[in-house]
């Protein structure tokens, strides 16, 4: 055998090697998690994300880039689900306040994706390790930190974002009052995120700007309990879309009887319920709204208490009031 044949015997070899080594990681390694390519260019869309009892929504820009509000508590599958929606880079993530349920996932999201700029309420007159550590987290990897106060806006492409709490000074020394709320606005259309606002939040911002909370879409504040949602809050922002984040079976009830009974009276807005649905999907053209579902809720469970529901899961064997598989709500405009 020459030399010519021998070097053609040796590429052949590391050849047969190489395809081997491809079949065997094929066959013994677990396959990646199915990726859900982005929607079509040039619409917004907003999935508000179902992490079990807490909040978390991704935001989709028209002209491509993601914003985050909040992460859910830590141990979520926040940026496993961030991954499936194809997410690679952050422009910007809003915590709105420092309780866990709201940022406990946060050093995680960060360790996983890149982040250019991190915006969060600033109060920490009861400051927790889980906020703690999310600063320092923000500080290791330099991103940029700023503490946005009401009145102070940013644009991202068609997409502007206006924050309405907090003002300069904070209402009180509730943490829930401290919460960021941001106004997105593309096109006619606008969208209302409110963390877990509670009453005297509401009524500064009311007293200050009241024309500044009309919205299409509300983000229930508090995951739909009766100190985040009142008669005047919904008369103020005048929602066509409602809603709400939570468990089921949650400790605290959510969302209360209360405010069920605002629902329920207002035969024109339309609830939408992680508990009942899982991810919920807007998405915008900037004219209309189209809201999805994961799964398929029946009408009168949307309208159900947090301890129905609870009470429903727990006895459930089918019928009309359950929660079947489907999609909901995918051809509805507003």
């Amino acid at each position: 055998m020459n030399n010519n044949s021998k070097k053609l015997v040796g590429i052949a070899l590391v050849i047969l090697a190489a395809l081997l080594a491809i079949l065997f990681v094929r066959k013994f390694t677990k396959p990646v998690e199915e990726f859900i390519p982005g929607p079509t260019s040039g619409k917004l869309v907003i999935r508000f994300l179902d992490i079990g009892q807490g909040d978390s929504e991704l935001i989709q820009l028209p002209e491509g880039g993601w914003i985050l509000i909040d992460s859910g508590d830590r141990g979520k599958p926040t940026s496993a689900l961030l991954k499936k929606y194809g997410v690679n880079e952050l422009a910007l993530i809003i915590a709105t306040h420092p309780h866990a349920d709201h940022i406990g996932e946060m050093r995680d999201v960060m360790r996983a994706f890149q982040v250019k700029e991190f915006w969060d309420a600033g109060f920490t007159n009861s400051a927790t390790k889980t906020y703690t550590d999310m600063l320092a987290e923000i500080k290791q990897h330099g991103i940029k930190l700023a503490t946005p106060k009401q009145g102070e806006t940013r644009q991202f492409g068609d997409v502007k974002i206006e924050v309405l709490h907090p003002s300069t000074n904070f209402v009180d020394d509730n943490p829930n009052n401290a919460s960021v709320v941001v106004r997105l606005t593309y096109g006619s259309k606008r969208f209302l995120f409110t963390g877990d606002t509670e009453v005297a939040a509401w009524k500064e911002m009311l007293a200050a700007e009241p024309e500044k909370l009309r919205a299409d879409l509300l983000k229930a504040a508090h995951h739909g309990s009766s100190n985040g949602t009142t008669k005047e809050v919904l008369e103020a922002v005048q929602p066509a879309i409602y809603t709400i984040s939570c468990a089921v079976g949650n400790d605290y009830h959510h969302p209360h009887s209360k405010v069920v009974d605002l629902l329920r009276k207002n035969s024109n807005l339309r609830v939408y319920r992680t508990d009942l649905e899982g991810t919920i999907t807007a998405v915008c053209d900037g004219n209309s709204i189209e809201m999805s579902s994961e799964r398929e809720a029946a009408r009168n469970q949307l309208y159900a208490t947090g301890d129905e529901v609870a009470g429903n899961a727990s006895n459930h064997t089918g019928g009309d009031g359950g929660m079947g598989s489907g999609r909901r709500g995918g051809k509805g405009k507003r």
